[in-house]
């Protein structure tokens, strides 16, 4: 089933590099771009959206902050957040928002694990 998949990333060429890795594992799919969380929301009023890999390091929203704007708002979507921060408070997060952690530098199996799980139900926040 082909899907729409967002990369957000303020780094055109760490956006290029996931994009490619996505469309080597779902060549079937859509990919679309943003450089941060603002316009995120701005593709997300254009395009309908499965899955997004986001970048913690961004100006403005962090990945987590702009992951839990984006759950709250469509709660349907698959998210990973990219980030070479392994930090506890960090990891747990992003787990915390039911997303998946992806460290830096990725790496293809990675990436496909993930999105290979976007086939089964989004994954659920952790009940507190």
């Amino acid at each position: 089933m082909s899907k729409t998949a967002i990369i957000v990333d303020d780094s055109k060429l760490s956006r290029m590099h996931v994009r490619a890795m996505v469309l080597r594992h779902k060549p079937d799919w859509s990919v679309v771009e943003a450089a941060n969380g603002d316009e995120l929301f701005q593709r997300l009023g254009e395009t309908t959206v499965d899955v997004a890999i986001i970048d913690y390091n961004m100006p403005g929203d962090n990945g987590v902050e702009a992951a839990g704007k984006l759950r709250e708002s469509h709660p349907h979507i698959h998210i990973a957040i990219i980030t070479a921060n392994a930090q506890d408070a960090v990891v747990s997060g992003i787990r915390a928002l039911g997303a998946a952690f992806m460290p830096k530098p990725l790496d293809e199996e990675q990436v496909s694990r993930f999105l290979a799980s976007t086939a089964l139900p989004r994954r659920r926040a952790p009940q507190a």
